[in-house]
This record gives structure tokens, C-alpha cells and sequence, in this order.
């Protein structure tokens, strides 16, 4: 019985020991990530809405003449790094080490008697899927806000000859992809392997509800290089009133 009872007060007070040491926290207990990311900036030629995955509703972006103006900066270890990518173009590839979510700058420059200082301001976040060592970003200006919406293309997720689509469209969809059916919501993604070996292109049809009616409102082969991994975007039209989506394809 003693033995019982000096065995249970070690493990009590083992219990206690643990609970009381500190525990590693990065970013306020966020796990880090190690990751090379891709972002592609929307070029704004043509209108649409943009959908929210919360479910909060959406934003409408357009053209923005001020965009050549809007210059990003993120924290990448202990300094800061300039966001380059072009309008409706990838940023080079982007190696962050750090929080799972990365967040974004803007920067003032601020003349001091020591010399130049900058004051960074926060503009956006974006929080990186766990386990993704290859990340596509879209990333989306509206007015003063930008948003980040990610997808996992490491090569595991989406190897060559696979066809990644994603619906930045406000509406849910039916889609076939090479005779692969699925539905997708506004602002969800899908990889579909549609395609043999050596095949250049494939074969998409779009529907969506009109009227309480599936009605297709897109049809066309997809031109796809040889051995690329691909990523197809669509979105709404400029003319509200045309049922029709738009489709660009990009390749990575």
C-alpha cells in the first residue's frame, strides 16, 4: 500500500512539474512552416466577384489604376522582404521559413536625424496549409485590402499531367473535366487527372443553376503543355448580365 502511494504522489507531482515549464510558441503558438511559394497576381482586365470560403459574402474587383502602385513587404526570419510580382504574372519563387501565417506590409519611409526608417502597416494575412511544401497563392487588390487565396501544388498534391480548377466564381458549379465530373462552391478547388500520358489537350464543360436549371455556360477543349502541372481559374464575365464564365489557364 505505501508503494502504492508514494508511486502515485511522483506521478502527481511529474504532472505539475510538466504543466509548469514553459512551452514553445512561435507567433503566439503557431507551428512553423518551411515552404516555396507562387503567387500570381490577378491582372485585373476583367471584372468579377470575388467569393469569400467563410462564407461572409464577397468583393467585386476590377480595374485598379493605383495598383501599380501597391507594393508589399513580408517578414521572412528576422527581416523584411519586398513582394515582387506583376500584375496577371507569378512572383518568382518565394522560400519562406516561419509562422504558419505569413502576414503582409505596407511601408512608409520616415526621415529621422539618424537617417532613413521605415514603418511597417499590416495589409493582409494569409495562413499556409500544414504539411504543403509548394503553395499557389492568388493574390486579389480591392480598394485598400488584398486577399490571399491558397492552394497545396506540392508535387505530391498535383503532379504532372494533373489539372487543378479553381472556382473564384460567387456561384456553385457542376464541372466535367475530361469526363470527370464534380460540383465545386464559390471559392473551392479541385484536382482532376483527366488526361493520358502525351495528351495535349482535354475536354471542360462547365454548368451552373439558372432558374432552378443546370445550364451550361462553358464548353471548350483546354490546350495543356506536355508534362506541366496546371491550374485553371475561373471567374465571372466583365457583362454581369452574360452567363458565361471566363477560363485562364496557367501552368507551373
Amino acid at each position: 500500500m505505501l508503494k502504492k502511494i508514494c508511486i502515485f504522489l511522483f506521478l502527481c507531482s511529474s504532472a505539475l512539474y510538466a504543466q509548469e515549464q514553459p512551452q514553445p510558441e512561435t507567433n503566439a503558438g503557431e507551428p512553423t512552416v518551411d515552404v516555396v511559394l507562387k503567387i500570381f497576381k490577378w491582372g485585373y482586365s476583367n471584372a468579377m466577384i470575388i467569393p469569400n470560403p467563410s462564407g461572409a459574402g464577397g468583393g467585386s474587383a476590377g480595374q485598379n489604376a493605383g495598383d501599380k502602385l501597391l507594393e508589399l513587404w513580408y517578414k521572412n526570419g528576422d527581416s523584411y522582404s519586398k513582394l515582387n510580382v506583376s500584375s496577371g504574372a507569378f512572383s518568382k519563387s518565394i522560400r519562406y521559413k516561419g509562422p504558419q501565417t505569413i502576414v503582409f506590409y505596407s511601408r512608409d519611409e520616415i526621415a529621422t536625424d539618424e537617417g532613413k526608417k521605415y514603418n511597417y502597416r499590416q495589409v493582409a494575412k494569409m495562413t499556409i496549409p500544414l504539411g504543403t511544401d509548394e503553395l499557389f497563392a492568388m493574390m486579389m487588390k480591392t480598394g485598400r485590402t488584398v486577399s490571399f487565396y491558397p492552394m497545396n501544388i506540392s508535387p505530391k498534391a498535383l503532379p504532372k499531367e494533373k489539372i487543378a480548377v479553381i472556382n473564384m466564381t460567387s456561384q456553385r458549379i457542376a464541372i466535367m473535366v475530361g469526363g470527370s465530373p464534380s460540383f465545386l462552391g464559390a471559392g473551392a478547388n479541385k484536382i482532376f487527372k483527366p488526361k493520358k500520358r502525351g495528351e495535349m489537350s482535354v475536354e471542360m464543360i462547365i454548368a451552373r443553376m439558372v432558374d432552378k436549371k443546370w445550364t451550361p455556360v462553358y464548353h471548350n477543349n483546354i490546350s495543356t503543355p506536355k508534362n506541366a502541372r496546371c491550374i485553371v481559374l475561373l471567374y465571372d464575365p466583365t457583362n454581369s448580365k452574360s452567363p458565361k464564365f471566363n477560363v485562364q489557364l496557367l501552368t507551373l
